[in-house]
């Protein structure tokens, strides 16, 4: 056991006392967040875009009425901005996101045709135009048995994602509707009457009632829906980084000790367990380092926003547990690649499969996120590789899991990871010393399975 410990803290020091390991850990969580920083630190700057905007109205019903509610808008955006509210006035609410003031251009709807058509199309690709709409003549009419119209088109390079298109959709909606009211005869207080009695009904999304330590209840906080999202997708990615941090080094080291010789001087004074097992527990120890720096950030960045409320910590022991297992896991897997073979080349082609099967759950997470308890999520948090980081990733949801769930996980992965360890410890012990050619994947289970 001294010899194992020994072994331990000398992998733990290799990791973690390098200038290496001190780039990774400040460039890692900068480079996924410079982003979001950048936004917010630019969430002021450049926020006022002039979208130009031509307007072919064949129903001369809405043209007039679409740059009142264009100027409209633009007068509230400059209210805003003078009185210092931020984002308020401005299209999404995210940061980042460009406030747009929409100056819209009135086209004679009887000059249009497809030459006219392309002609506005030039001018949208030189930038002389944001968009141009075109609004049928049989706007207002209702035809088919859903009461569907014709539609408007929206002529963009962004139409798919543009903000101007929900707007023009909002406001069109509202005047086609104010007008058919008309058309149909009745009186003002009617129409006002009418107008209240279809005012839209807001449906705020919120979690369940909570009881306190005094016995209090209390409804919680309305749900956002990026938190929603992407809180749990990134803690998913926490681990995610944890485990390729610790796993890769032990493969880089296994690789070096090999090539140049040491694990035979390493030999001389341990044997292959011992020196495996030191190298596992230094491993572990070494992410569970780079876990408390990254949560310590986590909560400093957290508390400086506000947001300690979102972090879940009623899974942080969940957390720490499946950390480890799923370090030992792949630890132990790289390592025993890192015997078998003399460069990293050889390594990266037989770690690929490795590797889709560890990041599975990145490419499917939004659906277990959509729904935790469904058979995708139900299937990926019992199969070992992938139980660590969609168990983690269900339990931040903060959607009701039967306790069964991740405790049987948790079982499954740790009777896993210790057969992984067994096999591991056999690759090891043979290839740690095997020197020339490149084994086969049928000696390299022979060893696993046979021990020689």
């Amino acid at each position: 056991m001294k010899k194992i410990l020994t072994i331990s803290v000398r992998e733990y020091r290799a990791m973690v006392g390098t200038k290496a390991f001190m780039v990774s850990i400040i460039m890692m969580p900068i480079l996924m967040s410079a982003g979001i920083v950048a936004m917010e630190l630019l969430k002021d700057v450049g926020q006022t875009k002039e979208r130009k905007l031509a307007v072919i109205d064949h129903s001369s019903s809405f043209g007039a009425a679409l740059q009142s509610a264009a100027e409209r808008r633009n007068e509230s955006i400059r209210k805003s901005q003078q009185s210092g509210k931020g984002r308020e006035g401005g299209n999404s609410g995210l940061p980042g996101v460009s406030r747009e003031f929409y100056l819209l251009e009135l086209i004679d709807a009887a000059t249009v045709d497809d030459s006219r058509r392309f002609e506005l199309s030039q001018q949208v690709r030189n930038q002389e135009l944001y968009a141009f709409v075109e609004i049928p003549a049989d706007i207002l009419e209702l035809d088919g048995e859903n009461g569907e119209s014709s539609g408007v088109q929206f002529y963009a390079e962004d139409s798919s994602i543009s903000l101007a298109r929900p707007w023009l959709a909002e406001v069109i909606t509202r005047i086609s509707r104010t007008e058919r009211i008309r058309q149909s005869g009745l009186e003002k207080d009617q129409i006002e009457k009418f107008t209240q009695l279809n005012r839209p009904i807001n449906v705020v999304g919120r979690g369940l009632m909570e009881k306190d330590a005094t016995g209090n209840i209390a409804s919680s906080e309305e749900k956002n829906l990026m938190t929603t999202l992407f809180l749990p997708m990134g803690i998913m990615m926490l681990m995610f980084m944890v485990i390729f941090m610790a796993s890769q080094p032990m493969l880089e080291s296994v690789l070096e000790e090999k090539s140049q010789r040491i694990a035979e001087v390493l030999l001389g004074s341990a044997n292959p367990f011992q020196l495996m097992m030191g190298k596992l527990l230094g491993t572990v120890a070494g992410s569970l380092t780079i876990f408390a720096i990254y949560l310590s950030g986590v909560f400093a960045i957290a508390a400086w926003r506000g947001w300690t409320g979102n972090i879940p910590f009623e899974i942080v022991p969940w957390f720490l547990v499946f950390q480890i297992t799923g370090v030992l896991f792949y630890a132990a897997i790289f390592m025993s690649v890192g015997a078998s073979v003399s460069q990293l080349k050889e390594a990266q082609s037989m770690l690929l499969p490795v590797w889709m099967l560890l990041m599975a759950p990145l490419f499917v997470w939004f659906m277990i996120v959509r729904d935790p308890q469904g058979p995708m999520a139900m299937a990926l948090s019992f199969f070992p590789p992938t139980a660590p980081t969609t168990m983690v990733l269900r339990l931040a949801t903060g959607q009701t899991i039967a306790v069964w769930q991740p405790i049987l996980s948790l079982a499954v992965t740790l009777l896993a990871t210790v057969l992984v360890v067994i096999l591991a410890g056999r690759i090891f012990r043979v290839g740690i010393l095997w020197q020339g050619k490149t084994p086969r994947i049928s000696e390299i289970l022979k060893w696993a399975i046979v021990g020689e």
